[in-house]
């Protein structure tokens, strides 16, 4: 099947967030600080993903994100890699929304394109909630995929073939009618590593900027259903260790430490002069196949 008779329109969610290495927790003012923003990691393996699957059968790839001014460098990020088009939805009222008014903003901006697949990470590095690809699918009515750990494309069917992860290693192979939402995992490939004409080619490219205006949005007019009341510093998890009574004899301490604190583990003790304490530690060596009697 040829490009021209396969297009696809893949629509790919990328977000900004905080870069995990640089991030600081300043404990006097009670704030983060060194924050230095990135694309978040999964989403630049759906970016890869949707690239392969435009460059494989045609069509376009159009990013979108919405976030603050900053958010524009990570939309850069994805028309370096390769992606068409890109979609900044920046208003100051669309600062700090929770979760589900940023997958109905997303969806009300996604509706407006043409699209056959929708792209999103399985989470956020930041808030890992994974709640933005169902939200999207729920509001747009789409058949949704969580946890994408491989996708195969039939565009003469309209329909894809998609593995994704369950617990304990296993894998569900599902065949979903397009358009359709997939959250992508993580261990679905790596991030692809675009040419060199294909970076200059993206510094080119223009983001196109929306509104809650241009979307028809009133905040006013949606109830929020959660939003963060403060950010605290991580408490550290006490390790248990064993704690040893320093009012037993010193065999019965040596017994505890053997037994990792387990009392009623059988251990074998050896009170002996040194020479006939190393003759029978050799022989037990020996007799559970430790080391060999030639040696």
């Amino acid at each position: 099947m040829d490009k021209q008779s396969s297009n696809m329109n893949i629509i790919v969610c990328a977000k900004s967030v905080p870069d995990s290495g640089t991030i600081r927790y300043d404990i006097r003012t009670n704030s983060l600080v060194n924050i230095q923003h990135i694309l978040n990691p999964i989403d630049e393996i759906s970016t890869s993903e949707a690239i392969k699957i435009r460059d494989k059968y045609g069509g376009s790839i159009t990013a979108i994100t919405l976030g603050p001014s900053h958010a524009a460098e990570q939309l850069r990020s994805c028309l370096k890699m390769g992606v068409d088009n890109a979609i900044h939805i920046c208003d100051p009222s669309f600062d700090n929304v929770d979760v589900q008014t940023t997958a109905y903003i997303l969806a009300k901006q996604i509706e407006k394109l043409p699209y056959d697949i929708i792209l999103c990470g399985n989470e956020s590095m930041d808030e890992g909630n994974g709640f933005a690809g169902i939200g999207i699918a729920e509001i747009l009515d789409l058949p949704l995929v969580t946890s994408v750990t491989r996708i195969d494309i039939f565009p003469d069917t309209h329909s894809a073939t998609v593995h994704r992860r369950l617990r304990g290693g296993d894998r569900e192979i599902i065949e979903t009618p397009c358009p359709a939402v997939l959250t992508i995992d993580s261990v679905l490939g790596k991030p692809i590593y675009p040419r060199l004409r294909t970076i200059l080619a993206g510094l080119k490219k223009d983001i196109a900027t929306v509104d809650a205006k241009s979307l028809g949005i009133d905040l006013n007019n949606i109830d929020k259903v959660s939003e963060i009341g403060e950010i605290t510093q991580q408490k550290p998890r006490l390790k248990k260790t064993a704690s040893i009574d320093t009012s037993l004899s010193a065999s019965e301490r040596m017994k505890l430490i053997i037994s990792g604190g387990v009392s009623d583990k059988s251990t074998k003790v050896i009170v002996k002069p040194a020479p006939e304490s190393a003759s029978e530690i050799v022989q037990f060596l020996i007799n559970n196949g430790i080391v060999s009697s030639n040696t």
